[in-house]
């Protein structure tokens, strides 16, 4: 039969081959990337939808919007596309994608007449990423010119094969004792085990069993030595990822939380008898069943679940530790209940209904001062922990005390006052490090390392969060692991280690996403946003940021909201939209105009930064003013300095400016500046007409301060005044230097293209001057190239 041949713009797609040519050199692109242009050539007379592509590409839907966001970035780079022209792969906002290139289609020699090639690599996991392919194989004459990406890619682990289903056999109901199954057959220990909300079926007073008896079979389990994914969770994902405790959604419920066998539980009141019931499924299918009746509550789940763990080969843990009688044990696992709940002050009610609370014991004490903290109550919740860790009878090595200190370290931490911080969880790290309590140990490393981040010890952080890892992964919790990814992210931000950052931070959003964590997920996007913006990699910000804004409407809080505005107008207008930046940022002044100052300065950031664009100084004056009444005054802090450089632009640009206007914002020297305050005191000195060499200098300090940062964002932004001044006093051959610097960006980056086109103009490069222009305009948006740059530069 005959096989088809699409060709457009030098580029040809050989269906049947699988073949992308470049002229005459084949390119090396991986099947994702080839599937995803031969499917939207094949489908260009409509728009095709992302969920569309996704099963077209992948062969199933469970892709995230990541990994296709991606895929369709990589894809327009081998073509030379990108999310700012958009010239072959149009970006339907809200839908999908479309291919809008001019093709020719042609029939080629049947497809049975071909040399037989190796079949197409097998589908690689959704959840395992891919490697990075090589880079496009061309020849000279046709390879054009792009940037060298550096991609960093988080390893994946797979998860293991079910558990056998050998070990599964009926087990006769009722209370009495089990025989203990064969080694062989034993519950793997490896395994992680989801215990999910019981069924309960008894008078509405007894509704607290359904999440109080799963935490409490949960513990059981975990105190056996298992791996059972906490009850927080849990919750957290049935909620977030929106699925039922029902078995038609095991499926995803293991997608989730990473976990094989599931544990449900059915608590039935008949007369003066509870009967709870327990049901273990393993990936197979494979189920099993046991029963316990008696005539309280909390010991007939206890009774269950050591008839569980007995079924399965493991000795239940003895009840040495257990708190005291049971009344006391039913209200401890009615207010954990309440605070899985989040119904916070329920739960203190609960507790404090137990007995007087100087002499209660330190289960309740610890979980009063916790939801005093989490409620907000910082005051009464370190007077009370405090007292914990003042009691004498709680020995050194009590996991009560290590808790103790782990909340005291996070009142410090809310303080800001970090070295007591650190000596907290320094003090429960050495309580916790028995092994006793996993979860405990993790978080007080996870909360150290974050301390350790704010008192400027990397290393410290590094060492906390990757130990923290481990724990997290070995206890099944899925969602520590994500706060864990997120610490790395920030931390490698911290270092401006932009590139060492993006993995984690994509690792956690999508593991954030598959829990329904919404707010978590913004606030992660939103810093992606951030790292992209730095990086200069439009093409990776443009699809992000767009996802970001479809779903501003489904953020709670309006904070956040406005958040995600701010980033979605500083993106437009970084890519020359500005009609478009100027439609949100008045949406966002209808909807946010009256929150807080210290959340509507980003408000005021977006419309200073719009206003210095549209060359309107005295509106810009006003928007900086205004966000500057909240800003943190850190001379360290980069967007600080740039709002302080609008308004110093803005002021000059005004004419009559008076010196305080512009010394009094402009901070003590010193090696914590950043170099866009730098930039800003080259700048004046300029306007000030001061010795050349003394602004020389000053530009010269604020170039190596970015370039030592490592931000392209930065050494761009210096870039582009330090050549102006350059070309203004006829050194053009610093600026030509400066030129080779941003030409990495320049292909992406209107502002590095126009400084090469200046560059090239001055130089009287006609050929290079009208290559580079050629590219800026293609760059350019609603933004206008200087007409000076536009006519023919002087030769000779």
């Amino acid at each position: 039969m005959a096989a088809l041949e699409y060709s457009f713009e030098g580029f040809r797609v050989k269906v049947a081959e699988r073949e992308l040519w470049c002229g005459d050199a084949l390119l090396s692109v991986n099947r994702y990337i080839f599937d995803c242009i031969a499917y939207l050539i094949e489908h260009r007379d409509r728009a095709v939808g992302r969920d569309e592509l996704v099963a077209a590409v992948w062969g199933r839907v469970e892709v995230t919007d990541g990994h296709l966001n991606q895929i369709i970035a990589r894809a327009r780079r081998v073509l030379d596309d990108n999310a700012q022209t958009q010239r072959l792969i149009r970006t339907v906002p809200g839908f999908g994608y479309r291919w809008v290139g001019e093709v020719d289609a042609r029939e080629t020699k049947a497809a049975e007449e071909t040399p037989a090639r190796p079949p197409a690599p097998a589908a690689v996991p959704a959840s395992a990423p891919e490697a990075a392919e090589p880079p496009p194989v061309a020849s000279e004459a046709n390879r054009r010119a792009r940037p060298q990406r550096r991609w960093a890619y988080a390893a994946a682990a797979l998860l293991a094969a079910g558990l056998a289903a050998s070990w599964i056999a009926a087990h006769r109901p009722g209370g009495g004792a089990p025989t203990a199954a064969p080694a062989g057959e034993a519950l793997l220990a490896d395994k992680a085990v989801i215990v999910l909300p019981f069924a309960v079926e008894a008078s509405s007073e007894s509704g607290w069993l359904e999440l109080g008896a799963m935490d409490l079979v949960a513990e059981r389990l975990r105190a056996a030595g298992l791996r059972v994914s906490p009850s927080r969770t849990v919750v957290t994902a049935l909620h977030g990822a929106g699925t039922s405790a029902d078995a038609p959604d095991y499926a995803k419920i293991r997608g989730v939380l990473g976990g094989d066998l599931i544990v449900q539980g059915k608590a039935t009141r008949t007369g003066e008898d509870w009967r709870v019931e327990l049901a273990a499924a393993n990936t197979a299918g494979a189920e099993r069943r046991i029963q316990a009746r008696g005539g309280d509550a909390i010991r007939t789940a206890r009774a269950a679940a050591d008839l569980l763990l007995a079924a399965t080969g493991h000795e239940p843990p003895q009840d040495a530790h257990e708190a005291g009688d049971d009344a006391l044990r039913e209200r401890l696992q009615q207010a954990q209940a309440a605070t899985l709940a989040n119904e916070l002050q329920l739960a203190r009610n609960i507790l404090l209904a137990i007995s007087d609370v100087p002499h209660a014991p330190p289960q309740v004490r610890f979980l009063l001062a916790d939801l005093d903290f989490r409620s907000g109550n910082y005051d009464r919740s370190a007077e009370a922990v405090q007292a914990l860790l003042d009691d004498p009878s709680i020995a050194p090595d009590d996991v009560d005390r290590g808790r103790g200190l782990i909340l005291r370290g996070n009142l410090n931490f809310r303080r800001s006052d970090f070295a007591k911080a650190v000596a907290d969880f320094d003090a429960a790290v050495t309580v916790l490090d028995g092994g006793a309590a996993p979860l405990d140990l993790c978080d007080a490393l996870t909360r150290r390392g974050l301390t350790r981040v704010a008192l400027n010890d990397p290393d410290g952080a590094l060492a906390d969060y990757g130990r923290a890892y481990l724990l997290a992964e070995q206890s099944g919790d899925r969602l520590r692991v994500a706060h864990i990814e997120t610490g790395f992210g920030q931390l490698q931000i911290a270092r401006h280690r932009l590139e060492l950052a993006l993995p984690h931070l994509n690792a956690a959003i999508d593991r954030y996403e598959a829990f329904g964590v919404v707010e978590r997920v913004v606030t992660l996007r939103s810093v992606l946003i951030d790292v992209y913006s730095d990086l200069l990699r439009w093409a990776d910000v443009l699809p992000l940021s767009e996802r970001q804004w479809q779903a501003r409407d489904r953020i709670g809080d309006p904070g956040l909201t406005l958040v995600v505005f701010n980033r979605q107008a500083r993106v437009l207008m970084s890519v020359g939209r500005y009609r478009e930046a100027a439609e949100v940022v008045a949406e966002a002044q209808r909807r946010f105009h009256d929150l807080r100052p210290g959340t509507v300065r980003y408000l005021y950031d977006v419309q200073a930064e719009l206003a210095s664009r549209s060359g309107q100084p005295e509106r810009t004056v006003t928007a900086v003013d205004a966000a500057l009444e909240t800003w943190p005054r850190d001379p360290s802090f980069d967007r600080y300095a740039y709002l302080v450089l609008l308004r110093q632009r803005a002021l000059i640009a005004g004419g009559h400016v008076k010196r305080e206007q512009i010394e009094d914002w402009l901070p003590p020297d010193g090696d914590g500046m950043s170099a866009v305050f730098l930039l800003a005191r080259a700048e004046w000195a300029a306007e000030q007409k001061a010795e050349a060499e003394s602004v020389r200098a000053t530009f010269d300090r604020a170039l190596a301060k970015a370039e030592d940062v490592g931000l392209p964002v930065l050494v761009s932004l210096v870039a582009q005044s330090y050549v102006d001044w350059l070309l203004a006093h006829q050194r053009r051959d610093k600026a030509a230097e400066l030129a080779g610097r941003v030409a990495v960006w320049a292909n992406d980056d209107y502002e590095s293209a126009l400084i090469r086109v200046k560059v090239f103009h001055a130089l009287g490069s006609t050929d290079a001057w009208r290559q580079s222009l050629g590219r800026a305009r293609e760059l350019a948006g609603e933004r206008v190239v200087p007409a000076r740059l536009t006519l023919p530069p002087a030769v000779g």
